[in-house]
């Protein structure tokens, strides 16, 4: 507000088209509409003098100059204009100021519709993401479920997981000490079977094993060694056999006849028997002994003398 209006006495507003009088002791604001000031019309604002100091001036006419004493009120595009104070105005300026402030109020109504407008649609817009938000917030709080499900399930895996792994490792460690360990037992075992070998073979020291002699239900064991001793020339007393016997094949379909194992009273009585059959093959290489030296009818076959050997100790013979 700069003032009071000299002619409606209301607020002469910053934003309302309003003149000062220029005479020093007057001074006084006033609105156009209430002087009927037209700001198109080349006039210096610095010399306007208002109605009342133009009455008060010497030789003028003075019918004319009357101030209207009037309320004025705010109006807006939608209120109904108030008549305009005749100050001197001709009626083609006036109908043109009115038509003007007509267009200037339509001009203003315009603009507020299309404000209007506007606003009514950035409403619905804003509406309209305001739903696709909800939307989309409900879609967020579904995959967040999902995505907390999935941590839950991965955490379960990694958790199962390290289990696991500690478990393999625990595994791991049992397996690596039991590979140890079966080091030292087949370590063990192998020392075992080296000193069960030779025991077997010591236990054979005074064995005499007689290969290919054919087998005979009623056959006397003792009377064909004591024979085959006779024919090589060693002195075997019947003292010095302790035991004697057929043993089985290893392999059961073979059509060769089971050997005939002696067990002597010493390794020294078993080595005289062995050496006396090899002088005597030796003596005799075309007539080496056979079964018809000792007695056997039929087709001669070769009779072999070897020492009882384990099985151990054959395989690697052979």
């Amino acid at each position: 507000m700069v003032g009071i209006c000299g002619a409606c006495k209301n607020n002469v507003l910053v934003t309302q088209k309003r003149i000062k009088c220029s005479t020093p002791t007057c001074a006084v604001w006033y609105h156009h509409e209430c002087v009927n000031y037209d700001d198109t019309i080349s006039f210096s604002r610095a010399t306007w003098i208002c109605p009342s100091c133009s009455v008060s001036k010497p030789k003028q006419d003075n019918s004319n100059t009357p101030i209207q004493n009037k309320t004025r009120r705010q109006q807006s595009p939608d209120n109904t204009p108030l008549p305009l104070p005749q100050l001197g105005v001709g009626n083609s300026d006036q109908s043109i100021i009115i038509q003007e402030i007509r267009n200037l109020r339509r001009e203003m109504k315009e603009h507020f519709d299309n404000q209007q407008a506007s606003l009514d649609k950035f409403d619905f817009k804003l509406s309209e993401v305001q739903k696709e938000v909800r939307v989309l917030g409900g879609k967020f709080s579904t995959l967040r479920e999902d995505v907390d499900e999935l941590t839950k399930s991965v955490q379960f895996l990694s958790d199962a997981h390290d289990t696991q792994k500690g478990s393999i490792e625990n595994t791991a460690t049992t397996i690596s000490h039991l590979s140890i360990e079966n080091q030292g037992l087949q370590s063990q075992m192998n020392e075992l079977n080296s000193k069960l070998d030779l025991l077997e073979q010591q236990a054979r020291d005074c064995n005499i094993e007689l290969q290919y002699i054919p087998e005979n239900k009623n056959e006397n064991i003792l009377n064909i060694v004591q024979q085959m001793a006779a024919v090589v020339s060693c002195d075997l007393p019947v003292g010095s056999i302790l035991n004697y016997h057929r043993v089985a094949k290893i392999d059961t379909h073979s059509q060769r006849p089971r050997s005939i194992v002696l067990k002597l009273s010493s390794p020294r009585v078993r080595d005289e028997l062995l050496a006396a059959v090899k002088r005597y093959n030796k003596k005799h290489p075309q007539e080496k002994l056979n079964t018809s030296h000792i007695g056997i009818a039929g087709e001669k076959k070769s009779i072999y003398v070897l020492e009882h050997l384990s099985l151990k100790n054959k395989k690697l013979q052979e």
